[in-house]
This record gives C-alpha cells, structure tokens and sequence, in this order.
C-alpha cells in the first residue's frame, strides 16, 4: 500500500474560481488540476506576492487539502527549497502561472 500525506493551504475563494475554471477548460478536476499543473515542468516565476493563511480573512479564506503519495510531497518540496520558498509560496505561485 502507498503512503499518502497531505498537503493544505489557504487561498481566497476568487483564486478558487480562477483554478476551477482552469480545471474546468480542461475538463479535469480542481484536484487533478492543481496536481497535473504541480507535477509539470513548467517555467514560471516563483517571486509573485502570495497571501499565506493568516494574511487572509477568515470570511474568505477556502481550503484546499490535497492527499498525495509521499514522494509527490517530497519531489514538492524539494523544488520549492531549491528556490528558497516556502512551499505554500512556490504552488500558488506555479498554479497562478499563465493564468
């Protein structure tokens, strides 16, 4: 059996529907969007502002949880501490990328 874990972060709900009508376009969805575009070898510059949790209001803060095999996690978080991000930084910025 896989071991999972699971990756969590807070986006605003505007950045929610910005990704659901990607996934959607692709006829795929959120969570197998946000996966395929993290797992690409896309360029994409990592030095955007982000809105981490706390930086966001509660009223509209939305979750994404995501369970993934535990080296997906791992090949995640390698990339980000190669461009010295933070993890959270370095998806939101690859999901927002030429979008």
């Amino acid at each position: 059996m896989m071991k999972t874990t699971v990756v969590k972060f807070a986006i605003t709900f505007k950045t929610k529907q910005k990704w659901g009508k990607e996934a959607k376009k692709n006829n795929v969805t959120l969570t197998e969007w946000i996966i395929n575009k993290l797992n690409s070898d896309i360029e994409f510059d990592c030095n955007q502002p982000v809105q981490l949790h706390n930086d966001i209001p509660p009223n509209q803060r939305y979750f994404i949880i995501l369970t993934v095999p535990i080296e997906i996690k791992g090949y995640w978080v390698f990339a980000s501490r190669l461009l010295n991000k933070k993890l959270r930084v370095w998806i939101v910025n690859k999901l927002n990328h030429g979008i």
